[in-house]
């Protein structure tokens, strides 16, 4: 396998890992019916914006401000205000935070009012703050199972793994026969690098299995665990502040001070441009391939994991700034997940690790690696070939090879044009936007002043005079 082959084979796999674990996940399931019975079929009828509802709720609110109110009427109100939050769960939290903190005064230390509020932090990918309210269910709730899995799930993109495999694991005792939770379990456990559980879920997660595309990225995953399991049977492990790194075989005496020596020097790098110093130790395994040591002692492509970077060990690659490139484009993805919580669209993160790459590797952002440059002049400059930002996913996966280049080169311009723009403290503004749970839309505005279609009108014109 030549040297695009591998860096090839390396992108689908990276696209897997970027992938959401779950999909079938329901929000706002648990509900808080009114105290009257007059007002019952009212409120299950309640699915949309409603002028009734609404004068109702203000008259509920006047009986309160002149404390003529029963507790029941105050439950009442609440779980009309519960329900209207989650019919406009979709418009700006800070509307629906009101209503929340209104219902914390009618009914404190609730379940309903904790789980509608973890809910809609989890709708806007909040997953930090969501924690704290499925937590505050629970321990009003403790066995129930659908806040359990959600709270797993929020770990899980947190990065604190223990945490999501405790909660996961609770609710399999209850339901063992969920895929998702079974999908983030096995992924939990890869990170870990506890490769023989990993495999046990991702197993029984592909039994149950009915989506072709996730039992392809179930049987990815279980060979990935499997070939770190067995390069990684006799290996050893070293750390500094930053980096735990896994040596596999004897690599360490090869690759030891010039791996904590780069990581460290591409640390500063990232996290510097980037705005982000993580609290977290950063994973870096080396693994043996079935060529390693068989010629010379080099590098294939590697790949990123949550907050874990893979480095197989192969031959064929014999320049030290290339690996230096592919650690730093990397590491990059690492950072990337940690600042915006796994928020950010493909063409973010490929256009920033690249940009990162090239400047570790050509010694500039603007040089653009070696086999991308005739398409990148024949397509982009001469014949102004431009892809929308929100079409670069299907690019990259085509099953074209030049389509997937492409993919790769316009999100290294869109990095590069709001670098040149608006200075690279946009990255930041950008990753900060998207951490907050805005979509991409938003914080391109964020980081421009730009409306998301104007940046790209922008764009066009920048490549053009480039």
């Amino acid at each position: 396998m030549n040297k695009k082959s591998l860096l090839l084979t390396t992108i689908i796999i990276s696209l897997f890992f970027l992938t959401p674990a779950f999909s079938q996940i329901k929000l706002f399931e648990d509900i808080l019916e009114p105290k009257d019975s007059l007002l019952l079929e009212l409120f299950k009828n309640y699915r949309k914006p409603n002028t009734q509802v609404e004068n109702l709720i203000e008259k509920l609110r006047e009986r309160i401000q002149n404390n003529r109110v029963s507790k029941e009427e105050k439950i009442d109100l609440a779980a009309f205000l519960l329900r209207k939050v989650m019919i406009d769960h979709k418009s700006a939290y800070e509307d629906n935070e009101k209503l929340l903190l209104e219902v914390s005064e009618l009914i404190p230390e609730d379940f309903y009012l904790e789980s509608v509020w973890a809910d809609l932090l989890l709708s806007k990918s909040d997953y930090e703050n969501s924690i704290k309210h499925y937590e505050l269910a629970l321990n009003i709730q403790p066995n129930n199972v659908k806040t359990m899995a959600k709270c797993g799930i929020c770990y899980y993109y947190t990065f604190n793994y223990e945490k999501a495999i405790e909660y996961c694991e609770a609710f399999l005792e209850k339901k063992p026969n969920d895929f998702d939770i079974l999908y983030i379990v096995a992924l939990s456990k890869f990170e870990l690098h506890e490769y023989d559980d990993a495999i046990d879920y991702a197993e029984k997660a592909l039994e149950i299995c009915k989506n072709l595309i996730k039992k392809e990225q179930l049987l990815e995953l279980i060979r990935k665990a499997k070939e770190a399991s067995f390069s990684n049977s006799d290996a050893t492990q070293d750390e500094d502040q930053k980096f735990i790194i896994t040596f596999a075989g004897n690599s360490k005496d090869d690759l030891g001070d010039f791996a904590f020596d780069t990581l460290n020097s591409i640390y500063y790098d990232v996290t510097t441009l980037l705005n982000c110093d993580p609290n977290v130790k950063i994973n870096v395994i080396f693994f043996l391939t079935d060529d390693y040591y068989k010629e010379n002692k080099d590098w294939s492509a590697a790949s990123a994991l949550g907050i874990t970077v893979r480095v197989p060990l192969a031959t064929g690659y014999k320049s030290e700034e290339y690996v230096k490139g592919v650690l730093a484009h990397e590491f990059t993805h690492t950072i990337i997940n940690l600042k915006t919580q796994n928020r950010a669209p493909i063409w973010v993160h490929e256009g920033l690790a690249q940009y990162q790459e090239f400047r570790t590797e050509f010694g500039s952002e603007e040089n653009l690696r070696p086999d991308y440059v005739s398409i990148y002049e024949n397509d982009f400059k001469e014949n102004g070939f431009f892809i929308p930002l929100d079409k670069i996913p299907a690019y990259m996966k085509s099953g074209d090879h030049k389509d997937v280049c492409r993919a790769y080169i316009a999100s290294w311009l869109a990095i590069r044009c709001m670098g040149d723009l608006y200075s690279e403290s946009s990255f930041d503004t950008l990753l900060t936007s998207l951490g907050k749970g805005n979509n991409i839309k938003q914080a391109v505005e964020d980081a421009t002043g730009q409306s998301y279609n104007g940046f790209q009108e922008e764009m066009k014109q920048w490549i053009k005079n480039q």
